[in-house]
């Protein structure tokens, strides 16, 4: 599904990754560590296209990144391939959960999501929390609603920036457990940034990025 050659990325005058060569397959449960500062959130963002890269190549699916971007309805399609749990995804205060969770589907215009929602609402244990506000929910309901959110378009392939940070160490284990499932019965693709020993050695393969370079 990704293939990653030779990947250089730079910032000013400083070289944050370097040469590096990622394959990721679908079905692949992949951890991203490292040092902090080390390029983790750069090459996720890369991998999103939400920032771009100096050099090198990025294919997504056998197509070449470039074209992607320069076709709008590709792009589009590409975009809603991926849910994402970043460091910057925030609930909104003036939603309940259950708007919160569908916005993607409003955005998008899809109207019928509702099996979906259903069962994420099951699977995620937050039936309960559908008409309650951001601020009436724990750090680890937080995490879940917005993991829902992230999954509502039922993407092939999640992305989540350190999942696990500020949740204690019930909600963290909770929401590996989750990530495991998802992973082992939905065939979902997921690729995560992580300082966490426990999810990282769930996952099916490791890559640590340290100098700007990545080993397997």
């Amino acid at each position: 599904m990704i293939e990653i050659q030779n990947l250089t990325k730079v910032i000013g005058s400083k070289e944050v990754l370097r040469d590096l060569n990622i394959s990721v397959g679908l079905g692949d449960f992949v951890s991203i560590i490292g040092p902090s500062g080390s390029g983790k959130t750069t090459l996720l963002n890369i991998i999103l296209l939400i920032a771009s890269k100096t050099s090198g190549s990025y294919c997504y699916k056998s197509e070449d990144i470039d074209d992607i971007l320069s076709n709008n309805v590709k792009l589009k399609k590409f975009r809603n391939d991926f849910g994402v749990m970043s460091a910057f995804s925030e609930l909104i205060p003036n939603l309940n959960v259950r708007e919160n969770i569908i916005l993607p589907a409003v955005i998008n215009k899809i109207k019928d999501v509702g099996n979906n929602y259903r069962s994420l609402l099951k699977k995620l244990q937050i039936e309960d929390l559908q008409n309650d506000y951001v601020f009436s929910l724990s750090s680890g309901e937080k995490q879940r609603v917005l993991l829902a959110r992230a999954l509502i378009l039922d993407p092939p392939i999640l992305v989540a920036d350190e999942p696990t940070s500020n949740l204690d160490e019930n909600n963290a284990v909770r929401m590996i457990e989750i990530l495991s499932d998802l992973n082992e019965q939905n065939k979902t693709t997921i690729i995560i940034a992580t300082h966490d020993d426990k999810i990282y050695k769930r996952t099916n393969a490791i890559m640590r990025i340290e100098d700007g370079k990545i080993s397997v």
